[in-house]
């Protein structure tokens, strides 16, 4: 059935609009580690890296946004929701000791970034239930986009040489509401530019690097979507089990010890004998 559902073009799995189904990943990672089928390893490949360069995920901050309103995972429902992100945390730090690609530990780390930056209790443990997609009624993922005159007041010529097309942005963005905002998605690879700009691919990727964090600390800059505090059991259940899985794949003993944490607050504050969490 998920082979029947598989979008062979872009990724993912059905069409427009398109969610994530992690549990199909987590289902496909097990058969692919027990039968090594080549179509599994190639559905699970597609899918993961067209989600982790599209604007469905969070090119700076980290995290992934709900869902993608397009079949190609380029423009996101902006809202960040907690089960998502950590079904997805354990899906891409699974796949990262599957398949051992550099950009699954990136995505998995990213998101754990934005998870400590924005969704945790840090002193007390546990993860709070998601984060808005706007400030107001009046915008739609301002927070996350950019036009083309922002991002090139922000770098200097050498940086915009290599960000603007690395990451799509233009005069004509993607948003509908105001077509001169750019969701931030990977179009030309680092290795890519390297060859078409005659430069060293450390140069580029050097560039890259600090583009992304100018552009980042103008963002912080700005209002920041509300969060909602709230915790639920069973979406910190999911952060749990993917914080020890993230710290078996990443070996960062502070992901084993939050779990914990959480574990320990939800033990004492929601466990009732006899009638469980």
């Amino acid at each position: 059935t998920l082979k029947h559902q598989f979008d062979f073009t872009h990724g993912g799995f059905g069409n427009a609009p398109k969610f994530f189904h992690p549990s199909a990943f987590d289902f496909l990672l097990n058969q692919y580690f027990f039968t090594k089928q080549s179509w599994i390893r190639s559905v699970i490949e597609k899918s993961l890296e067209a989600m982790g360069k599209g604007g469905i995920y969070d090119q700076l901050g980290g995290g992934f946004h709900r869902y993608s309103v397009d079949e190609r995972w380029v423009v996101p429902h902006f809202e960040k929701m907690s089960y998502d992100n950590a079904a997805l945390l354990a899906v891409y730090s699974r796949a990262f000791q599957v398949f051992e690609k550099p950009l699954y530990r990136e995505i998995a780390l990213g998101i754990i970034r934005w998870a400590r930056e924005s969704l945790v209790d840090s002193k007390n443990g546990g993860f709070y239930a998601s984060q808005d997609a706007d400030i107001n009624a009046y915008d739609d993922g301002d927070y996350y986009t950019w036009t083309l005159r922002e991002a090139e007041s922000l770098l200097t010529k050498e940086e915009a040489q290599v960000l603007l097309p690395h990451f799509h942005i233009e005069a004509q963005g993607e948003m509908l509401h105001d077509p001169s905002r750019n969701v931030l998605y990977v179009v030309r690879e680092s290795e890519i530019l390297a060859r078409e700009l005659e430069l060293k691919p450390q140069e580029v990727m050097k560039r890259i690097d600090s583009a992304r964090q100018k552009l980042l600390a103008a963002r912080r800059k700005r209002k920041t979507p509300f969060v909602d505090q709230t915790f639920y059991t069973n979406w910190n259940g999911m952060w749990i089990r993917a914080f020890l899985g993230a710290w078996r794949a990443f070996h960062d003993r502070e992901l084993k010890d939050f779990a914990l944490r959480t574990l320990d607050r939800f033990i004492q504050m929601g466990f009732h004998p006899g009638k469980g969490m």
